[in-house]
C-alpha cells in the first residue's frame, strides 16, 4: 500500500499535539521481522509489514490450533451460567423460543471459547396455576396414548380445550344473576387454583401427574434441541426452586422491602421507576418474580457463578429490571453479576399450515424447501451422500443466519424467498462457501503443508484473504464484549465474498506444486475459520452438498 500496511491515528489517543507525537514515535520505532518500518504523516503513523512473515505467522497459527484458532484463556477460573430457551411445558415449542435458543447457544459457546467454565441452563416454565388447569383438562380431554406419542402437542391441545371451556363457563356465569352464580359452585378456574395450591402444599397425587407431564415434555424437547445442535448442562425450572422462595420472602420482609396490599405481598419499586412488583398472591401462591429471586439465591450458592446471563426477549425487559433491582436492594453481594441479553421479535414467520407457528413445522418446511432446491440439480444431488441430512442442515442454516445477520435487538421479517438463496448473505451461501473449499482440498494434487512457501502469495486478493483470516481472534474478542452474533456472521460473509472473488484467478489445480501448496494452505485456513465460526453459531459445517 502507498501509505503503509497499517495506520495508527494518533489523534484518537487524545494526546496534545498529535502531529509531533506521531513524528517522535515514528523516529523512535525499532523495526523487527514483522514490522519493518514506520513513517509519520501528519497525525498518523504508517507502518510497513513484512507480508511473508505475517502470512506465515497467521497460516501456521491456524494450522497449529485448528478448531481453537482465536480462542483465549481470559475467562480461566471464572464461571458463567447462560440461561436460555426456557419454554413452557405443555405449550408447543414455538418460533418465539428459537431466538433465545440460538442466541443463548452462541453466547454459551463463545464463553467456552474464551476459557470460561460455562454452564448452559434451561429454566423451564413448569410451575404455576396453569398446571392446575392442565391437570383438570387432562382428566376431561387427555388420553394416555396421545400423551406418550407426542406429549407437547397433546398437552397443548388439552390446554387449549380446557381454556376454551373455562372461558365459556366464565361467560355463562357472568350472564347469571348473583344468586345463581353463587349457587353454581367452584368454576374451572377456581378448581385450577385449588389444584395448584395442592401442588405447592406437596400433594403426592397432584405432583405425580405434573412430574409425568414434565418428564415426557423434557424428553421431547431434547429431540428438538438435538436437531438444533443445542446441549443443556442443566434442565432447571421454576418448580426446582426450593426453600429459596421462602428465604426470598423472609429476606424481603427483614429488609423492609415487602408491603401488603389486600392480602397480597408486593415490593414497591416506584422510586426506581419500576412500579410495584407482586411476589405473592393473597391465596399464598407464588409468582415468577418470587421464584426468580429464589432461583438466583440457590444458583449462587450451588454454582458460585461470576456472571449469570439471562437470554430473554425485550418483552421481558421490565421483569428482568425488577428482578435485578430487587436483588440489589436485598444487598446480595453478587447483585452486580446479573446480565440480561435481550432481542427483538420475528415478524412474518408462518407456514403453509396456518398462523400458529410451531418451531418443528418451520424446521420441517425449511428442510423441504432446501430439498426442492437441491433436487433441481439432479447430477449434483445424486452425488450427495446423505441428502436428507444435508437439506436439514441447510434449512437450519438458512433460518439461523437470517436471524443473526443484524443486531439481535432489531425486529426482523422472516422471508422464505431470501433466506433459501444460495447467493447473497444467507446461510446456504455460507455453507456452499465451506463445502466448495472442502471440495478443493479433495481435488487438489497437493496436500495441506504448513511449511509451504507463502512468499508466493503476493496477489492483492490473497493479501486481503490473509488479512481477514488474521482478524478472527479480534472478532472473537469483540463478540465476547458485545454478545452480538452478527459480528461473527458479518465477518464470515465478508471472508466468503473475498474467497469467491479469488476463486477464478487464484487456482490450485493445474498450478506448480509450490504455488499450489501455498494457495491450498490459504484456502484450507479460510475454510477452517469459516467452519469454526459456523460451529460457534451453532451450525454444522457442510463438507459436500
Amino acid at each position: 500500500m502507498a501509505n503503509g500496511d497499517l495506520t495508527l491515528t494518533v489523534s484518537r489517543l487524545r494526546m496534545d499535539n498529535p502531529t509531533q507525537i506521531a513524528k517522535t514515535l515514528a523516529e523512535q520505532w525499532k523495526a523487527d521481522d514483522m514490522v519493518t518500518g514506520a513513517e509519520a504523516a501528519g497525525p498518523y503513523i504508517n507502518f510497513r509489514i513484512n507480508r511473508t512473515v505475517l502470512t506465515r505467522s497467521v497460516l501456521q497459527a491456524v494450522h497449529a490450533t485448528g478448531p481453537k484458532y482465536g480462542w483465549t484463556n481470559e475467562g480461566a477460573g471464572k464461571r458463567v451460567i447462560v440461561e436460555f430457551s426456557s419454554p413452557n411445558i405443555a405449550k408447543p415449542f414455538h418460533v418465539g423460543h428459537l431466538r433465545s435458543t440460538i442466541i443463548g447457544n452462541f453466547i454459551y459457546k463463545l464463553h467456552k471459547a474464551h476459557g470460561w467454565d460455562a454452564i448452559s441452563m434451561n429454566y423451564l416454565g413448569d410451575w404455576g396455576t396453569q398446571y392446575g388447569l392442565l391437570a383438570l383438562g387432562f382428566e376431561r380431554f387427555g388420553t394416555e396414548e396421545e400423551l406418550v406419542a407426542d406429549p407437547i402437542k397433546h398437552l397443548f391441545d388439552v390446554y387449549v380445550k380446557v381454556s376454551a371451556a373455562a372461558k365459556e363457563e366464565a361467560e355463562h356465569i357472568e350472564a347469571m344473576d348473583a344468586d345463581a352464580a353463587a349457587a353454581a359452585g367452584p368454576t374451572i378456574q377456581d378448581q385450577a387454583r385449588a389444584y395448584f395450591k395442592s401442588m405447592e402444599d406437596g400433594d403426592e397425587s397432584a405432583l405425580a401427574l405434573w412430574q409425568r407431564f414434565r418428564t415426557l415434555s423434557i424428553e421431547r424437547y431434547k429431540q428438538i434441541y438435538a436437531r438444533l445442535g443445542v446441549h443443556f448442562d442443566v434442565y432447571s425450572g421454576e418448580s426446582q426452586v426450593g426453600e429459596g422462595m421462602s428465604r426470598a420472602i423472609q429476606m424481603l420482609t427483614d429488609t423492609g422491602l415487602l408491603i401488603e396490599h389486600e392480602g397480597a405481598k408486593l415490593v414497591d419499586l416506584t422510586e426506581h421507576k419500576l412500579g410495584k412488583a407482586l411476589v405473592q398472591k393473597s391465596d399464598g401462591t407464588t409468582l415468577y418474580l418470587t421464584r426468580d429471586i429464589g432461583a438466583a439465591i440457590e444458583r449462587y450458592e450451588k454454582y458460585n457463578f461470576d456472571k449469570i446471563i439471562y437470554v430473554v426477549s425485550s418483552q421481558q425487559d421490565h421483569h428482568l429490571k425488577q428482578l435485578f433491582k430487587t436483588v440489589e436492594l436485598l444487598g446480595l453481594p453478587y447483585a452486580d453479576r446479573f446480565e440480561h441479553v435481550n432481542y427483538g421479535l420475528v415478524n412474518g414467520m408462518s407456514t403453509r399450515r396456518g398462523t400458529v407457528v410451531l418451531l418443528e413445522d418451520v424446521l420441517h418446511e425449511s428442510k423441504e424447501k432446501m430439498h426442492d432446491v437441491m433436487r433441481a440439480n439432479e447430477a449434483k444431488y445424486r452425488g450427495v451422500a446423505d441428502p436428507d441430512h444435508i437439506a436439514d442442515v441447510l434449512g437450519m442454516s438458512a433460518i439461523v443466519i437470517q436471524d443473526m445477520t443484524a443486531r439481535r435487538i432489531k425486529n426482523y421479517t422472516f422471508d422464505w424467498g431470501r433466506i433459501l438463496n444460495f447467493e447473497g448473505d444467507t446461510g446456504p451461501y455460507l455453507q456452499y462457501a465451506h463445502a466448495r473449499l472442502c471440495s478443493l482440498e479433495r481435488k487438489a494434487h497437493v496436500k495441506v503443508n504448513p511449511d509451504a512457501d507463502v512468499s508466493l502469495l503476493t496477489e492483492e486478493v490473497t493479501c486481503d484473504i490473509i488479512n481477514q483470516i488474521s482478524l478472527y481472534p479480534d472478532i472473537l474478542a469483540a463478540s465476547i464484549k458485545s454478545l452480538e452474533p452478527c459480528t461473527v456472521v458479518q465477518y464470515i460473509l465478508k471472508l466468503s465474498h473475498s474467497i469467491s472473488s479469488a476463486w477464478e484467478t487464484i487456482k490450485v489445480c493445474g498450478e506448480a506444486d509450490d504455488v499450489a501448496e501455498a494457495r491450498l494452505l490459504m484456502y484450507w485456513s479460510a475454510r477452517t475459520v469459516i467452519g469454526n465460526a459456523l460451529t460457534l453459531l451453532g451450525l454444522e459445517p457442510v463438507e459436500a452438498m
